[in-house]
């Protein structure tokens, strides 16, 4: 009779063990379950937020060549103007001066608000460089998320500290920053500075 005894502590020690080695790889499921799905969520991010950069950095690139191409003929234009001024004072005339300084005066104004435009332009910059410290901070979670990851998968049910991963740089950043949706114009600037 002991020996049934002892028989049924053995299998009731088993079964325990059993269960206790089931539940932790339940436990280990349920911990390895969030971070899977959270870097299955990130990756689309930090890759949408990759394309957002590359077609910001088009659109300004551009929007300064555009811009550029704007301005190099209406210098010729006010190069041929004070040319056309030397002549006429050179001649002792005054007819059209007036008018003539008023024209290329107005260019050099376009010229300017234009160069303002490139600037402006070039801020995309700040704003790609804010974009993709974005991106790198979703990439590296999911490197650490992924690392804990496989260390919970190499240690088979034992306990082990998470890998230690190298420091990152602090980043700070908008991740909503977008050049498409900036409306401030050299005008608006102006007006500000008018009013004082």
């Amino acid at each position: 009779m002991s020996e049934v005894i002892n028989l049924q502590d053995k299998i009731k020690a088993e079964l325990l063990d059993i269960s206790g080695t089931i539940n932790k790889i339940v436990d280990s499921y349920k911990s390895l379950h969030s971070p899977l799905v959270e870097s299955q969520e990130n990756v689309p991010k930090a890759t949408q937020q990759l394309d957002k950069i590359s077609e910001q950095t088009a659109a300004a690139t551009h929007r300064m060549l555009d811009t550029a191409e704007l301005i190099t003929p209406r210098e010729d234009e006010v190069i041929a103007g004070l040319n056309k001024i030397k002549e006429i004072v050179q001649n002792n005339e005054t007819t059209g001066v007036i008018e003539l300084c008023d024209a290329l005066a107005q260019k050099a104004s376009d010229n300017n608000n234009d160069a303002f435009v490139i600037m402006d332009a070039l801020q995309f910059q700040d704003i790609t460089s804010q974009q993709i410290d974005h991106a790198v901070v979703l990439l590296e979670e999911l490197e650490v998320k992924l690392s804990k990851i496989l260390s919970a998968l190499n240690s088979e049910g034992e306990e082990t500290p998470a890998p230690k991963m190298p420091s990152k740089k602090q980043r700070a950043y908008d991740p909503h920053a977008d050049l498409f949706d900036k409306k401030t114009n050299q005008n608006d600037i102006d007006s500000l500075f008018a009013k004082k």
